[in-house]
């Protein structure tokens, strides 16, 4: 624990908290009365949604978790926060789109697809993260045995999570009803921080597309 940077967290907090009181007007005038979005992301993703699509502050509800996967809504080992989150959202809320947004750099998805990471162990033997890791099986399997650059290989791979995430998100039936309402509308996006790209998926192309 040397070197903690906790206690400089708090004094900053402490800083921003007492000495900007017209800041945080400013942000309560412009912060929306109810989300327009609620947006499943990955937990270790570091920038926050406000910020990179330029929204006003309470514009997106975000759902943050391992891989920002979407589990299924019904079934063994149904995860109980992703869905109470979904559900407050899109029912108490009455967000108008769910957005996926996936990366390149989700730590989940490196580990599994390097068998010599940091903490594989924990993924393949630990208490909650193999069932969790099953839910990524099928974007694995694509490009495991694939002959193509690893930095390819981990781009299709965390796209192909958008997949597995629309595919989950119809299992919750007060979703689906207004998905074929047209009330609530779907989205994933990539974003790959390194490089500086961010796409997103086109339905008509069944891909995803940056322009």
């Amino acid at each position: 624990m040397a070197n903690c940077p906790i206690d400089g967290w708090i004094e900053h907090a402490k800083h921003v908290a007492e000495s900007s009181p017209l800041l945080n007007i400013s942000v309560k005038a412009n912060r929306l009365e109810k989300p327009l979005a609620a947006i499943v992301t990955a937990a270790d993703f570091p920038i926050d949604p406000h910020h990179l699509t330029g929204a006003e502050p309470g514009s997106f509800y975000t759902i943050r978790n391992t891989a920002g996967l979407v589990p299924p809504g019904a079934g063994d080992g149904v995860d109980f926060s992703v869905g109470a989150s979904l559900e407050f959202a899109v029912q108490v809320l009455g967000v108008q789109h769910v957005i996926v947004m996936v990366s390149p750099n989700c730590g989940l998805l490196n580990c599994l697809l390097d068998e010599d990471a940091d903490g594989i162990a924990s993924i393949v033997d630990g208490q909650y993260l193999p069932n969790w890791a099953q839910l990524t099986a099928s974007a694995i399997n694509r490009v495991g045995s694939a002959n193509i650059p690893a930095k390819q290989r981990i781009s299709i791979c965390s796209q192909e999570l958008s997949r597995i995430s629309f595919e989950n998100l119809m299992t919750y039936p007060w979703i689906l009803d207004r998905v074929f309402s047209g009330s609530l509308a779907l989205h994933g996006w990539y974003y790959d921080e390194d490089n500086g790209v961010f796409s997103w998926f086109d339905p008509a192309a069944d891909e995803f597309v940056s322009g």
